[in-house]
């Protein structure tokens, strides 16, 4: 308005000492202005850039000036900014928008589609069609989700607009008359922009009216409240830096938490704290889908809780109440899914039996094998196709059956990995569950791809898959098993050394003879059969299956030992000397062996190295904590 009172100025000094009539405004129009933006702690320092592109729909372009109106606007919003954040908003480009429409929200879907913001772009921001009435309500003029990095902002609506605001206005006409209308116009476009992008920031609806981020517009309203700026400088301060999503969510929720403040709004407080928290839930689990509404996340939340408690039809009835208003969210239906699969159906006969007949045979748990439960969870793919967790829980679950199908869980879990290198927050998780599923059937060249994938650093499994390679004999590259039966012949090892360290001989020798159809050159069964061969007290045998078993796999750690202790046998020198060398070397591929260690103790005894068997105790009991026996 400094128009206005140039004026105004001019016209009073025209009048000199001549007797000429001034004519002044007919009322105060700077009374009519709308507040000025300001920043009441401004910043001190140079702003850093903020990058947005803009795009404007068919409407928009349809009004004059539309061009210049939007950069006014962005640059006012940016005169507040920079004070108050310490950021410069930095308009890339305005491009054309081949959009029609007034209502926010789905213009937010449709940009959704026109361009993904880059590492260099905070906000794509879309400027759409006005409405055919004036609207106050901010969630009618912008759109913007918790941590998006979309907004959306109704244009002017200009007659309905200019109407209501003539009962308001002064009694001026013509230049001043369109100054006033141009700075409201101005004014609240800023203000929805403001309020919109604060809202992706975290920000929470306050409830003074003269704040940008009250529910409603008002020309008072100037700047933002503390605690609402406290939000937006943690948010705008990561998305500059190295922050996620995640740690976005995490940082604003510990500071909404920090205390209570009575200036927001209780709904939308509780609103965006259920939102971060959803947001944080999805992560640790490296999820993509869609968050649960807040409005029904409470619900959502007991049927989860119905999960734990073991209580899953109660869990299913109330999620698919829930699901018949959602039913394209991918989070509920993901839900479903493991419900369904953790509480499966039965093949239960329709018809109780004839009197007389025999008990049917107990219903089969399908779960898995269920179709229904395999097409509730090929939904979840449907509606979040980056989602790895719907192919995670359908490969545990295949894996867990009384007979586990490996190869369809493979088919699973190499579908996750795939969606799992796409992830932008969650990704440690997911590969760590990844990796899991992989280390718990003993699948050892799966475990070490999905490590080398993850780059987990120090991660457990790595240890656990190099002590069963030399374990059970199974080395890397191995031309005697493929990778999809690595497990099945882990599994059945394990089931001989158990059946054979507990004298139960004819089943290890059971065991053994039907595992040696199938990998006839295996060291870790040879290395059973030494041991059975042992027990049996037949040393001829035992030496035999020691020394093929490190004919394939000289690190073969339980064979190194049973030939360690066959070789102290012989009481020569020799025969000390060889027995101690495979025992250190038992040691060296196995530190976990327990068996090794006492031994090797009782060769130093033998051999009288008193300084060896120091060490060794030393060491021992700094491995196992307790003494060398």
């Amino acid at each position: 308005m400094s128009r206005l009172l140039v004026i105004t100025s001019v016209l009073i000094a025209c009048g000199g000492g001549n007797t000429v009539e001034v004519t002044h405004p007919k009322a105060d129009v700077t009374k009519s202005l709308p507040a000025t933006l300001e920043a009441a702690h401004p910043k001190i320092g140079d702003p850093r850039p903020l990058h947005v592109h803009v795009y404007a729909d068919v409407g928009v372009r349809a009004l004059p000036h539309w061009k210049d109106e939007l950069t006014d606007q962005l640059d006012y919003a940016g005169q507040l900014l920079s004070p108050l954040l310490g950021v410069r908003l930095t308009v890339d480009s305005i491009k054309e928008w081949d959009h029609t429409g007034s209502d926010v929200r789905e213009a937010l879907k449709a940009l959704n589609d026109v361009e993904k913001p880059g590492d260099e772009t905070v906000w794509v921001i879309g400027y759409i069609t006005p409405g055919d009435a004036v609207q106050k309500a901010f969630s009618e003029l912008g759109a913007g989700d918790l941590l998006g990095r979309r907004a959306v902002v109704r244009g002017w609506a200009e007659k309905p607009e200019t109407d209501l605001l003539a009962a308001s206005l002064p009694d001026v006409e013509g230049a001043q008359r369109a100054e006033l209308i141009a700075a409201h116009k101005r004014h609240k476009q800023t203000v929805v922009l403001l309020h919109t992008l604060a809202q992706t920031l975290g920000a929470i609806d306050e409830a003074d009216p003269t704040w940008i981020q009250h529910p409603l517009y008002s020309v008072k309203q100037s700047t933002f409240s503390e605690r609402n700026r406290e939000l937006m400088q943690i948010a705008i301060d990561a998305r500059l830096g190295a922050g996620t999503d995640q740690t976005i969510a995490h940082d604003l929720l510990e500071n909404i938490e920090k205390g209570d403040w009575g200036g927001w709004v209780p709904n939308s407080h509780d609103d965006t704290v259920k939102l971060l928290r959803n947001m944080l839930d999805a992560a640790k689990a490296g999820k993509t889908a869609a968050d649960v509404p807040p409005a029904v996340y409470e619900q959502f939340d007991r049927v989860r809780e119905l999960a734990k408690r073991g209580e899953f039809t109660r869990g299913l009835a109330e999620l698919d109440n829930l699901m018949q208003a959602y039913p394209g969210n991918a989070t509920m239906q993901e839900t479903k899914c493991e419900l369904l699969l953790a509480k499966p159906t039965s093949t239960a006969p329709a018809k109780p039996p004839a009197k007389g007949a025999p008990p049917p045979p107990p219903p089969e748990q399908l779960g898995v094998t269920d179709k229904a439960t395999r097409q509730a969870c090929a939904r979840v793919s449907e509606l979040a196709p980056g989602d790895p967790s719907p192919h995670l829980a359908v490969a545990e679950a295949l894996i867990h059956l009384p007979k586990p199908d490996i190869v369809a869980a493979r088919a699973e879990l190499v579908q996750a990995a795939t969606k799992i290198e796409n992830l932008k927050t969650g990704q440690p998780e997911a590969w760590g569950k990844l990796v899991a599923l992989y280390a718990g059937i003993n699948a050892l060249t799966w475990t070490e791809e999905a490590l080398a994938a993850s780059k987990l650093d120090k991660h457990p499994a790595a240890a656990e898959v190099a002590q069963s390679r030399v374990r059970y004999g199974v080395p890397r590259g191995a031309k005697f098993v493929k990778p999809e039966d690595e497990s099945a012949l882990v599994t059945q090892t394990r089931a001989a050394i158990a059946a054979i360290g507990s004298g139960k001989l004819a089943d290890g020798e059971r065991l053994l003879t039907a595992a040696e159809k199938k990998w006839p050159n295996a060291p870790g069964l040879q290395a059973m059969r030494c041991d059975l061969a042992f027990r049996q007290s037949n040393v001829g045998a035992a030496n035999a299956a020691c020394n093929r078993a490190l004919a394939v796999d000289p690190d073969e750690s339980w064979a190194l030992y049973l030939s360690g202790v066959l070789s102290l046998k012989d009481t020569s020198a020799s025969g000390a000397k060889a027995g101690i060398e495979k025992l250190k070397h038992a040691i060296a591929v196995d530190p976990e062996l327990g068996q090794a260690w006492r031994a090797l103790g009782k060769a130093y005894d033998r051999a009288h190295d008193q300084a060896a068997h120091d060490d060794l105790a030393q060491k021992y009991q700094a491995k196992f904590n307790q003494a060398l026996p």
